[in-house]
């Protein structure tokens, strides 16, 4: 059974308040998770900070294991140094996610915490190097280039999946699940689709991964690209999906 550490323990005082350490923002980070519910946190993750796994580190925020009502989920809390003054747009922004069927499940959030669902997998990249059924590795890009879409249509740009290899994670049941809404937006145009495609085909060792299972002819894609940033649409979306066999 995985180590649980009280939320006032020692050991979490400076990534609860990091990278500049005050008492203060200590106290709010302790409060705001135990007003949400979290019982403690899970010292797990690829990541050691200050001694500790902790699960990532953004430039916004620490995002740490934890238990909420007895289950592992994962928190976000807000860094010292952070260019902004509470977590609350990104929560609201990852609800926009959610209702489109994207993102962790935003469970609660407060200034300077956010509690999410835990999304046990691996990066996608990783997940690649191992060996797959054709069928197995279609129905992630499909299912990832699909979340995409939605967030393209639902107005919200994530803003970081030109480079994803940190952004997304495949879990145990072979569903990809992209994360970090940190930089999202509903106010600039929205390239989620465009940006995942110039990603997985067309951006170095992962499209080389990709095309262990995948075939496209690189010119005809990028005309299709081109014409889906002139003009998304359903349309355009489709037939970039019937060329790369994912229809």
């Amino acid at each position: 059974m995985a180590e649980v550490i009280p939320l006032e323990d020692a050991r979490l005082k400076k990534i609860f308040s990091y990278p500049r350490y005050t008492d203060e923002r200590y106290r709010r980070v302790v409060e705001g998770l135990r007003a949400l519910g979290v019982e403690g946190a899970v010292p797990t993750g690829s990541l050691e900070i200050e001694g500790l796994r902790v699960l990532g580190k953004g430039c916004v925020g620490m995002v740490l294991a934890g238990i909420f009502k007895g289950e592992r989920v994962a928190f976000k809390v807000l860094r010292t140094d952070a260019n902004r003054e509470s977590l609350k747009e990104e929560a609201r922004l990852l609800s926009v996610a959610n209702e489109m069927g994207v993102g962790p499940k935003l469970i609660a959030s407060a200034d300077s915490v956010m509690i999410m669902e835990y999304i046990d997998g691996r990066y996608l990249s990783k997940w690649l190097e191992e060996p797959h059924a054709t069928e197995e590795v279609m129905h992630v890009i499909r299912d990832l280039l699909s979340q995409c879409y939605r967030l393209d249509e639902a107005g919200l740009d994530h803003g970081e999946l030109s480079d994803a290899k940190k952004h997304i994670l495949i879990d145990q049941k072979g569903r990809p699940h992209i994360l970090d809404f940190e930089t999202a937006s509903m106010k600039r145009r929205r390239r989620n689709f465009v940006s995942m495609l110039s990603y997985l085909f067309f951006k170095g060792s992962i499209a080389t991964l990709v095309g262990r299972y995948l075939c496209w002819n690189g010119s005809n894609l990028r005309g299709m690209i081109r014409r889906y940033k002139e003009t998304p649409s359903r349309t355009e979306y489709e037939g970039i999906m019937r060329e790369l066999g994912l229809d």
